[in-house]
C-alpha cells in the first residue's frame, strides 16, 4: 500500500460544482467522484460539519474517497468482500451461504 499521504485533485465544473480525482490509496487506479458542490465541499474541508451533511449529494462510496482515497474496489480488496458494501454488516458468503 502506498505510504504518501491521499491526495486527490479537485476538478471545477459549472454552476459551483466540483469533482475529485485520484489514485485509490490501496488499488493505484483512479477513481473520480460523482459531482458535488463545492461550497459544502469547503465546509466539510473547513470542518464546519460533517461530511454526509455538507455533501449529502454524494453517495457513500464518493464520501469515503474523499475521507481516506480508498474507492469501493481497494474496500473489496481490504475485506475480500467479506462485508456488504457500506452496510457494516457481513455478507452472506461470510456465514456460508446456503446451498
Amino acid at each position: 500500500m502506498n505510504k504518501e499521504p491521499h491526495v486527490h485533485q479537485l476538478i471545477q465544473l459549472d454552476n459551483g460544482m466540483g469533482m475529485a480525482i485520484g489514485p485509490c490509496y490501496k488499488t493505484g487506479q483512479e477513481y473520480s467522484t460523482k459531482a458535488f458542490n463545492l461550497i459544502g465541499y469547503m465546509s466539510w474541508i473547513l470542518k464546519e460539519d460533517n461530511i454526509q451533511v455538507c455533501l449529502p449529494e454524494l453517495n457513500d462510496e464518493d464520501r469515503e474517497f474523499l475521507i481516506s482515497g480508498i474507492s469501493p474496489n481497494g474496500w473489496n480488496l481490504i475485506f475480500d468482500n467479506e462485508w456488504c458494501h457500506y452496510s457494516g454488516m457481513p455478507s452472506p458468503k461470510s456465514f456460508g451461504e446456503a446451498k
